[in-house]
């Protein structure tokens, strides 16, 4: 199933759109590439994000997972990857059915270390390719 700018467009808006929680999205390919964000007002005031940052995060994404799926004959598949700092938490959440990461900034109060998020985009992301790919 592929996913077209637009979708990626619509995928970020309805995880914004619906958690109040999350400040930033970010939807790449598994190659790191970058096929649509975007963030809250208070992410963008918190946080300065230049452009040059912007544009190597799907490598640091990348990279974030294939370090921990160095563990995965050992754990199983990483259902998301949680970092806890200052201000924020960041979470990664692999999608391997469609072959899409997410990543999420979200208010550092979340308590994101119990799945339900995670469980919820992934079927968010996936009703919304089903839908769009239905249309084509």
């Amino acid at each position: 199933m592929s996913v077209t700018s637009r979708s990626a467009e619509t995928i970020v808006h309805a995880i914004l759109s619906t958690y109040e929680e999350v400040l930033g999205v970010s939807l790449m390919d598994m190659n790191g590439n970058i096929l649509a964000s975007n963030s809250k007002q208070v992410f963008r005031e918190a946080f300065k994000i230049t452009e040059d940052r912007a544009n190597y995060g799907g490598a640091l994404a990348i990279a974030t997972l294939n370090v921990v799926n160095e563990t995965r004959n050992v754990f199983g598949r990483a259902k998301a990857i949680i970092t806890i700092h200052e201000n924020c938490k960041l979470m990664l959440l692999p999608v391997p059915s469609f072959q899409l990461l997410v990543g999420l900034v979200l208010e550092r109060s979340v308590n994101a270390e119990d799945h339900k998020i995670a469980d919820e985009i992934e079927v968010m992301v996936a009703d919304i390719l089903e839908q769009t790919n239905s249309k084509l």
